[in-house]
């Protein structure tokens, strides 16, 4: 791990290409941002889950990865070089993370109310509808989080931070993250943009990569289990 004059803590052990970097942030967020607008466009109201849903969701990740790793891990890059290994103590440290989501949302819905004319209405208003069995909903919460936690800050903060610093780091992790869920609309700005700022400044902060999938696992299991059966 290294430390920069900032106070930042991220793993950055080599120099990827700029091709690396276009095809492993770029693939993923071309194939989920141009499914979340297809999405947009033929739906309107409130976001349908289902159980299919999810697992081709799942299913596109686990492809995406099976088809990256092998490349980064010829390139030098390892997964386990970008966060020290999990411990007890990153379950506290995930609990803590989300405490900071809930207060993080709540700003954010507060800051928002300066802008909506009718800020109980689109509260009240049901942004996510669908069924989903308590087995797909476990299998996402834990599988989901692990991908985009390991994409948009264990593979996005260290290789952006190589070439170009800390705060384009940022800026693209939080940017990528935020469009692959434009399918939420009005919602992924007040809800996700929000997240993907705690979540990245902790894994800068720390280095840490293991509390912040903790906490997305928690943040969608709530989530999800308004669904379930």
């Amino acid at each position: 791990m290294t430390e920069d004059t900032a106070g930042t803590r991220v793993s950055i052990d080599r120099r990827p290409s700029m091709g690396e970097i276009v095809v492993v942030l770029g693939v993923p967020t071309v194939l989920f941002l141009s499914s979340s607008l297809r999405w947009r466009l033929l739906h309107q109201g409130a976001v349908v889950f289902t159980d299919t849903r999810l697992l081709l969701t799942l299913v596109l990740e686990a492809a995406i990865t099976a088809a990256l790793l092998p490349y980064l891990l010829r390139r030098g890059w390892n997964p386990l070089s970008v966060t020290p290994p999990p411990e007890s103590a990153d379950v506290m440290r995930g609990l803590l993370i989300w405490v900071a989501l809930v207060v993080a949302l709540y700003v954010s819905v507060l800051v928002t109310s300066a802008f909506v004319h009718d800020m109980t209405a689109f509260l009240k208003a049901r942004q996510f509808t669908g069924h989903i069995s308590p087995a797909v909903v476990v299998t996402a919460s834990l599988l989901n989080p692990i991908f985009e936690e390991f994409l948009w800050l264990g593979y996005a903060i260290p290789a952006v931070t190589s070439r170009f610093g800390i705060a384009a780091a940022c800026a693209v992790s939080i940017i990528l993250r935020v469009s692959v869920h434009l399918y939420q609309g009005t919602l992924a700005f007040v809800a996700v943009l929000p997240i993907a700022i705690v979540l990245t400044w902790y894994y800068v902060r720390t280095g840490r990569l293991w509390p912040t999938v903790v906490a997305h696992v928690i943040v969608d299991a709530l989530g999800l289990a308004r669904l379930a059966a």
